[in-house]
Order: C-alpha cells, then structure tokens, then sequence
C-alpha cells in the first residue's frame, strides 16, 4: 500500500471519528484532542469497529486510525493508518495490516517512512503471508540515512528458509555487509565482513 493510501486511510478514520465527535461531543473532544470510535453490523455477518484519533500540541501532531472487521466464517480483517508531524520538523506516516481467512491462510503487510530536521529519512515495507497448510513465505525492508551514515536491511522468507541481510556504512565511509540464513532442520549460520572508505577489510567494530 501506498504512502498516499496510508495518509487516506488515516484521513477517512479521522473523518469517522469526527462525525462520531458530533454525536457525543462530550465523550470524544478535549483540549487538543479528538477520540472516536464505533461498532456496526458489516455485510459480512460480522460486526466492524472503527476509531480514529486526532492530537496536537506544543510538541507536534498526530492522526491515526484504523478498522478491525470480523465475518461470520470468522475472518478478520485489519487496516491502519497514522500520520506524525513534530514540532522541530520531523514526520513519519505509515500504514499497517493483516487478514486470517476462514481456511487458516493469513497475511500481513506494512509500510512507513519519515524524515528528521537534521535531514535523516527512514523507511520500511514488508509483507508475508501464510498458506492454509502452514508454510510462511515474505519480505522486508528498511532503509535509513542521514548525517552519520547510512543502513539497509532486507530479510526474505520462503520453503523454509529465512535469509537477512544488512550493510551499514558511517560518516567515515567504513562499511559493513553481513548475511545471516537459518533453514528449518539445518540450522543458523553467519557472515559478514568490513571495510573502509577505500575498500580496505578492517576489524569489525573499529
């Protein structure tokens, strides 16, 4: 999902929870700060319930929101999404969610990213699902930079197998890249190595 659709979905919940404000003002207002939520009857056979949250204050802002939604086979369906602006300039938005259907297949996924005054940014995105008989396959990432460095994280999973990788960098220009794999029955192994800004191996940790 979209950084948009994140921004969306956390939109339309604080629309919900705004018109919810309207028929209970004195349970869902306060100083700063917007709290709402509600349960219904979905076509599903299930019951949905929603709520969304606005604040803000001497130290930024923030609006998130969200649905869980049940059916009747007893399947679940999740959403959220929120988005943070601080006071100093910093912000971040990201989205969430997950499904279990009725035969036990599930799945998950997110996304977010965000940026510090300093001039950091930050992102991540992944998603994984489960078949019915069991087997978990997926992936992810995260990325962040800024002036001390920079990092870069991915880990997939399939047949068994998880593998992570990783490479980080500093200010200095020494870098790290590592692999870690661990497959069910044979167990976890590891390696990695470091280098400096003109590709000479260095110790790690120096």
């Amino acid at each position: 999902m979209s950084m948009s659709t994140s921004l969306r979905i956390a939109s339309l919940a604080l629309a919900c929870a705004a018109a919810l404000a309207l028929a209970s003002p004195a349970d869902a207002q306060r100083a700063g700060r917007l709290h709402a939520h509600g349960t219904f009857a979905n076509g599903q056979g299930g019951v949905t319930h929603a709520r969304g949250t606005a604040a803000s204050g001497a130290r930024g802002s923030v609006v998130r929101g969200g649905y869980t939604a049940t059916g009747a086979d007893g399947s679940v369906e999740h959403r959220a999404g929120r988005a943070v602006q601080g006071a100093n300039g910093g912000s971040y938005a990201g989205s969430n969610g997950y499904m279990r259907n009725a035969d036990g297949s599930a799945s998950r996924w997110h996304n977010g990213s965000g940026s510090t005054a300093a001039g950091g940014t930050v992102s991540t995105s992944g998603a994984y699902s489960r078949s019915a008989d069991g087997s978990v396959s997926g992936s992810a990432r995260t990325s962040a930079s800024g002036p001390r460095g920079n990092y870069n994280a991915s880990t997939t999973t399939a047949n068994g197998t998880t593998q992570h990788t990783t490479s980080a960098t500093n200010a200095a220009g020494d870098s790290y890249n590592g692999q870690t794999t661990y497959t069910r029955g044979e167990g976890l192994s590891h390696s990695g190595s470091c280098t400096d800004a003109v590709g000479n191996v260095i110790a790690c940790g120096r």
